[in-house]
């Protein structure tokens, strides 16, 4: 799950309730570690209420922690292939544009690179309400779906 979905299962949206309670009872329902970084970093950036950001981290430590895929070496692997992908296929005009400067003129947010490896590497469907157009085309190998 990308942050959009985490957040708005969080929230009781009603799309994702009933989607997570349609699904079999065993059934695994996974975020990753920049999910939660995403997360805590919105925490960190505004003055929220404490009694509600411990409401979302009673959540997080219930429902999204115990499966929150990690990043590993094997990510970083995956992480790389995607990246060199859409470098291939959008090359910088210039051998010297930084690649954070690069990805960010082709509309790619780093964390939705991350969040794809993950998927991809666990054979997942990401869930997300992003465009992530870039990335789509390149890692057709990844499953996509909303449930928002």
């Amino acid at each position: 799950m990308d942050t959009n979905h985490v957040t708005a299962w969080e929230a009781d949206h009603p799309l994702i309730l009933a989607k997570v309670r349609s699904l079999p009872k065993d059934t695994l329902i996974f975020g990753s570690a920049i999910t939660l970084g995403e997360i805590a970093a919105g925490h960190e950036m505004t003055a929220g209420d404490p009694r509600r950001r411990q409401l979302v981290r009673n959540f997080l430590n219930i429902y999204v922690i115990p499966n929150a895929c990690s990043i590993t070496h094997s990510t970083a692997r995956t992480y790389g292939e995607i990246i060199g992908r859409i470098w291939k296929q959008r090359p910088p005009s210039s051998p010297s544009t930084r690649t954070d400067v690069h990805l960010v003129s082709l509309g790619v947010d780093i964390n939705d690179v991350w969040i794809t490896a993950c998927a991809w590497e666990h054979g997942l469907t990401l869930l997300t309400t992003d465009a992530m157009t870039m990335i789509r085309q390149v890692v057709p190998e990844v499953q996509w779906d909303s449930w928002l």
